[in-house]
């Protein structure tokens, strides 16, 4: 069952202000930066559609001094290009166990918990839950994922999720209050 539109905002009013404390966004990839199909080419290699907004809703969080990682289950060579393409520093793929790869990352940036927000949309990312300040889950993540996040996003992964959470992380940034006014000269 999905949650209302009213409630979903209600919840995120409540969040607000360990929203304010976030230094670094983690993201799942299958399911969150994408809608979690994977096509295949005739030569085996993966074919993964992520969305521009999502890469300018990362621009506007790296710019806002806010570091991003992936931390992923997913292996090819598309998603190290996607984190490329973003300047996305710490990639770690085909991992088996995230809550490893989050404590890891926590200590070499030298963050708390509470600084953290990891985005993701299943089972396998419920091992994080303990290392990190806020769970989110796509609105189309599990059922049993749902259960356990802090919030859910009113987007399904892929379609614009990524953004939307750094919507909401930078809503009272005034790094974003000006690209609001004057627009932003950057890729995605």
């Amino acid at each position: 069952m999905r949650l209302s539109k009213f409630l979903i905002e209600i919840k995120w009013i409540f969040l607000r202000a360990k929203i304010e404390k976030i230094k670094l966004l983690i993201l799942d990839v299958d399911g969150v930066m994408t809608n979690g199909y994977i096509y295949y080419e005739k030569n085996d290699n993966q074919i993964k559609s992520f969305s521009v907004k999502d890469g300018l809703g990362i621009r506007f969080l790296q710019k806002a001094n806010i570091e991003i990682a992936i931390v992923t289950g997913g292996k090819g060579d598309v998603i190290e290009k996607r984190a490329k393409d973003l300047n996305i520093g710490y990639i770690k793929s085909k991992v088996k166990n995230k809550r490893k790869e989050v404590y890891k990352l926590k200590k070499l940036l030298k963050i708390d918990k509470n600084q953290v927000v990891f985005l993701g949309d299943d089972l396998n990312d419920l091992t994080v839950r303990n290392e990190v300040g806020l769970l989110i889950g796509t609105n189309d993540c599990s059922k049993d994922f749902r259960r356990k996040c802090d919030a859910i996003l009113l987007n399904n992964g892929g379609e614009n999720a990524v953004r939307e959470l750094a919507d909401r992380i930078l809503k009272n940034n005034k790094f974003i209050r000006r690209v609001k006014e004057e627009g932003f000269y950057e890729t995605n």
